[in-house]
Parts: structure tokens; C-alpha cells; sequence
């Protein structure tokens, strides 16, 4: 029967046929109750190839000449553990494990970003045209999507629409009351009638001055102020008898988010007035950034 163990036969011994069924048909696996019971069985007898089966730790053994080999186990690993950035594992069976970053990702153009050690998050694509940009003040990620810098910036046309009033010899503001354009609404032309442009960097402007009296010289400055001083006199037309004169001039200065730029005029004569005739010949203020 299994678990009879060893028997050693010698010459002249009779083979019965239970010796047969016990030793040869049944026990071609040995069975031994333990380690210790199969060393004591097989002392003096072991040789290389024997095969045993131990009933206290249910393990199927060979003898590879040096020492007791365990065959068909469940090996050195006893398990998969997740770790940082996967999930799933197991102890048993088929183990399946997930990259956990890859299914943080929720839609097309996410990406992960770390938030801290050994944490991520996911952050979702910005809209055309954005880049991705270092940030410290933005917790967790310290990125953010944001508009390229010196990609764009604001730009405006606005012009006087009807005739102005002026005091003859004196400084005084343009009132560009019509807008053409004016791409970030950075211009005032209902009120206080400047620029105040939402983003730094270095602008062009362009202005037409136009003036006009009833009698008398006529002379015209023009100048640009920043922040209500004189940045640049821009014209001053030698005086004429003429009653109708126009000029143009544009600089590149530098302005910050918060300055602000106007366009004045003076003009000599008798009842002196910024002219708009129809004609196309009216007072025009335009700028565009150029670069930060």
C-alpha cells in the first residue's frame, strides 16, 4: 500500500505478489509522512533520481545526487504587489496589474503631471494654440496651459468722428469717438478716449493729425502722452496761411499693462477745430504690439 515506504530485498528473498503492488505499483512516487521519515527510510540506500512525496508539506521531491529538490511548486515568487503608478497584483492565479497613469488619462491630449512624490495627477489639453508653462503659483501641478508669450497682442484703428472744438494754442486731447477695430478693448473711446493696452511689450503707433481754422496762421503740434504727460511731440507744422493742414508720424515705445497713451493737438488760428469733412481726412489713432 502507499506509504510502506522502502524495502530492501536480498538474494534468495521471495517477490510476493503485495510486495509488487506495495513497493513497485504504488510506490513508484515514495510516500513519506515527513523529511525526517524518508532520511531514515533511505539511509544508506539513496541514489539519484529517487522521488518522494512528503504528506506533511504535500511536496512531490527528487534526488539530484546532492540534495532533495522540490519539483512542480509554486516556485520563489508568492506574490505580485503593486507599486507606485500600477494597481491590480494577487497572490494566486493569473495576476493581471494596470499602469495606473494610463488610466488617469480620461481624454485625448491629457497629460500626466506630478503633484508631489510618488503622486500624479491628470491634466486635461488646453485650447489651440496654448503651450504648456511652468507655473509655482499653481497648486498642485506648478504647470498651466497658457497663450504662447509674444505670440499676439492688442491692436486698434479708431478715428474722430465729427468735427472738434478746440481752444486755439492749447494742448488738447483728441477725442477718438469711432472705433474700426480694437482686438482686446483696450481702447477707450467713450470716455477718457486712450489706450491702455492688457498686455506689456513694445508698440507701434501711427496718428494723423488734422487741423483747421477760419482765419488767421495756422500751426499744428501734435504729441503723444503717456500717463498724462508729453511722451514725444510728434509734429509741428511750420504755421501757414493755409486754413486746412494734415501730417502723420508713428514711433515704437514700450508700454506696461497699466500705462496708458493719447493722442493731443494744438492748433493756432481763429475758431481751430479737428476737422471731419467726409472725406477720409479725419484725425486716425492706430497701434499694434509687437513684441514683449
Amino acid at each position: 500500500m502507499a506509504g510502506a515506504g522502502y524495502k530492501l530485498f536480498n538474494t534468495g528473498d521471495v517477490l510476493t505478489a503485495a510486495q509488487v503492488n506495495t513497493y513497485l505499483q504504488e510506490q513508484v512516487v515514495m510516500v513519506f509522512a515527513n523529511a525526517t521519515a524518508r532520511t531514515t527510510a533511505l539511509s544508506g540506500v539513496l541514489a539519484e533520481g529517487m522521488m518522494s512525496y512528503l504528506q506533511d508539506t504535500n511536496a512531490v521531491e527528487v534526488y539530484d545526487g546532492t540534495a532533495w529538490v522540490s519539483i512542480g511548486s509554486s516556485g520563489d515568487i508568492t506574490g505580485v504587489t503593486a507599486g507606485t503608478g500600477i494597481s491590480g497584483g494577487g497572490t494566486s492565479g493569473t495576476v493581471t496589474i494596470t499602469n495606473s497613469m494610463a488610466t488617469e488619462i480620461t481624454a485625448a491630449g491629457a497629460i500626466i503631471v506630478g503633484t508631489g512624490s510618488g503622486t500624479f495627477d491628470n491634466l486635461p489639453i488646453g485650447t489651440t494654440g496654448q503651450v504648456l508653462t511652468a507655473d509655482t503659483t499653481v497648486s498642485p501641478y506648478k504647470v498651466k496651459w497658457a497663450t504662447a508669450s509674444g505670440s499676439s497682442g492688442p491692436a486698434f484703428e479708431v478715428r474722430r468722428n465729427g468735427n472738434q472744438t478746440l481752444t486755439a494754442a492749447t494742448q488738447t486731447k483728441i477725442q477718438f469717438n469711432q472705433e474700426d477695430y480694437d482686438t482686446d478693448n483696450c481702447f477707450d473711446s467713450t470716455t477718457n478716449y486712450r489706450f491702455t493696452p492688457n498686455k506689456a511689450g513694445y508698440y507701434q503707433l501711427n496718428i494723423t493729425f488734422v487741423g483747421e481754422n477760419s482765419g488767421g496762421s495756422l500751426r499744428i503740434i501734435g504729441s503723444i502722452y503717456k500717463n498724462g504727460s508729453v511722451y514725444s511731440r510728434l509734429v509741428d507744422v511750420t504755421p501757414s496761411t493755409s486754413n486746412f493742414q494734415n501730417t502723420a508720424a508713428s514711433l515704437i515705445y514700450f508700454n506696461g499693462s497699466s500705462d496708458y497713451v493719447e493722442g493731443y493737438i494744438s492748433v493756432t488760428g481763429t475758431t481751430p477745430i479737428i476737422p471731419d469733412n467726409g472725406t477720409g481726412l479725419e484725425a486716425v489713432f492706430s497701434g499694434v504690439w509687437i513684441r514683449s
